[in-house]
């Protein structure tokens, strides 16, 4: 088994692909027992690495949700494998109604996919995934009283978890300055306190005449024509939200998204983007372009 050096052993696999660090084709991954457990689309367990030696690799099981007695614990094979080099699965028959059809390695995986993925990944997967798709990771924190809501049908929104009032700053915060160039050669992902979530170019950034502004997790703020908040820049990147109206914890947090000039660095918004408005406040203006 040791002497293999290709991958058409159920049981082990090879620590010579993409991605791995070992850069020799002499050593295999050998599980043991864990070396029975299934692939599953939509797998109730992962196995971050808490370290690894030249000759062992120790990883710990987490539950990604509730598991009963006599449930099967499954996996994600993609999490291990940048790509499987000889023990892909053409036709995957976990049954979960998130099921991917086949199972390629996680360079096989659609763009949104191995994004949503990035926080269960080992590292040298992550490594190669943002090296060979030319991706940027910026890292943001929450500020204290502010919420991210995250869901399939409304997406992202900030939320407050606790309360302001009329005039009262909610956070400051500074912007990257991403230069025009960089916008049309990379693709740009936000990791807000571990959540890896990948930024539209269309919506999450504020274009003006040289460069866009990322704004971190300020990106999920929603507009509304009668906003929760208003902002000041106080430096050509750094700015300050201050509430317009009191914030109860719950409230979606909402901002004009035709007031986004930026009065130090005397830049307005280009408006690279239109929608129509859906704020149902009673003056909401319809269809905007920002």
């Amino acid at each position: 088994l040791l002497s293999k050096h290709y991958n058409d052993d159920t049981h082990s696999v090879d620590d010579h692909a993409p991605g791995s660090k070992s850069g020799t084709e002499s050593k295999r991954q050998v599980y043991g027992w864990d070396g029975f457990m299934n692939h599953s689309c939509d797998a109730n367990a992962y196995f971050p690495l808490l370290y690894r030696t030249p000759t062992e690799m120790c990883y710990q099981a987490i539950a990604l949700r509730d598991i009963n007695v006599g449930d099967e614990v499954t996996c994600d094979y993609a999490l291990f494998d940048y790509q499987c080099n000889g023990h892909e699965i053409e036709v995957c028959a976990c049954g979960s109604t998130k099921c991917r059809g086949k199972i390629l390695g996680f360079q096989g995986l659609p763009l949104q996919t191995k994004v949503e993925l990035l926080c269960m990944v080992e590292e040298e997967i992550k490594d190669k995934f943002l090296q060979e798709e030319n991706v940027v990771v910026y890292q943001s924190y929450l500020p204290q009283g502010i919420g991210l809501v995250t869901s399939s049908e409304d997406g992202s929104h900030l939320v407050a978890t606790r309360r302001f009032d009329i005039g009262q700053p909610l956070f400051i915060n500074s912007a990257q300055l991403i230069p025009m160039e960089d916008l049309t050669s990379k693709k740009f992902v936000l990791d807000v306190d571990g959540k890896y979530i990948l930024l539209d170019k269309e919506h999450h950034f504020i274009y003006r005449d040289e460069y866009a502004e990322m704004l971190g997790f300020d990106s999920f703020m929603d507009h509304s024509c009668s906003p929760s908040t208003e902002q000041e820049y106080i430096t050509k990147n750094e700015y300050v939200v201050r509430a317009k109206k009191v914030i109860l914890p719950g409230d979606k947090i909402t901002c004009d998204y035709g007031s986004l000039e930026n009065s130090v660095a005397k830049q307005k918004n280009l408006g690279t983007s239109s929608f129509v408005c859906k704020c149902g406040e009673s003056n909401c203006r319809g269809a905007l372009v920002c």
